[in-house]
């Protein structure tokens, strides 16, 4: 099983059966009770040792740095109006769902805008129950000057990525235990940055499978 969903989206579940024939819908996150169903962090970033400080729920909203936006659009936001001294933290926002969703999930979020540029490391990603033991998914992700989205898998050793002929990305590490994890390299330009502004956002969708994770 994999734990809680880090970041807009639906989540939908196979049924359990010898042939799959659909999905369905069993958790929907949107409009204003979006925030309702995500626990924020609040602490320091330990996580990739960066210089800000996740807020909790009270900081996130006092701050303006959540909230829902009048066409129902749930934005979460770093601080960019505030000069940060030397040595302190810039206040930003790490949410992770309340629920978990195991085998058999089809994972879909609907995103407007994604930030990007120098420093800024957006992500939208899964773990298991006890990280990094049971694994990662990072779906959307994009660290610093990067120009795509690079999507990886992190396990313990003994997992290979092997390039699927329907692939439409560019494979790198193939060891999906490396620090790195393995990784595929999105190649059309609207994947992130300003290409994926100017198409005015777009939808990443991930199957967790038996047979795979695509």
């Amino acid at each position: 099983m994999l734990s809680p969903l880090h970041l807009p989206l639906a989540v939908l579940l196979s049924h359990v059966l010898l042939q799959v024939k659909g999905y369905d819908l069993v958790k929907d996150y949107s409009g204003q009770p979006f925030f309702d169903e995500w626990d924020f962090y609040g602490a320091y970033d330990n996580l990739t040792l960066g210089d800000v400080v996740w807020l909790d729920v009270d900081q996130a909203y006092g701050q303006g740095l959540v909230y829902v936006n009048t066409v129902g659009n749930a934005i979460l936001k770093v601080d960019n109006e505030h000069s940060v001294a030397f040595g302190q933290k810039r206040a930003s926002v790490r949410i992770s769902t309340k629920a978990s969703y195991a085998v058999g999930s089809l994972w879909i979020t609907d995103m407007v805008h994604i930030p990007y540029g120098c420093s800024v490391w957006p992500a939208f990603w899964t773990t298991g129950p006890t990280w990094p033991n049971d694994g990662e998914i990072d779906i959307v992700e994009g660290i610093n000057l990067m120009n795509n989205n690079v999507m990886a898998l992190h396990t313990l050793p003994g997992c290979m990525h092997s390039t699927p002929l329907n692939q439409m990305g560019i494979s790198g590490e193939l060891d999906c235990s490396t620090p790195t994890g393995c990784i595929v390299t999105e190649t059309k330009p609207n994947s992130y940055r300003e290409g994926f502004a100017a198409a005015g956002g777009g939808v990443f969708a991930t199957q967790f499978d038996v047979a795979g994770i695509s």
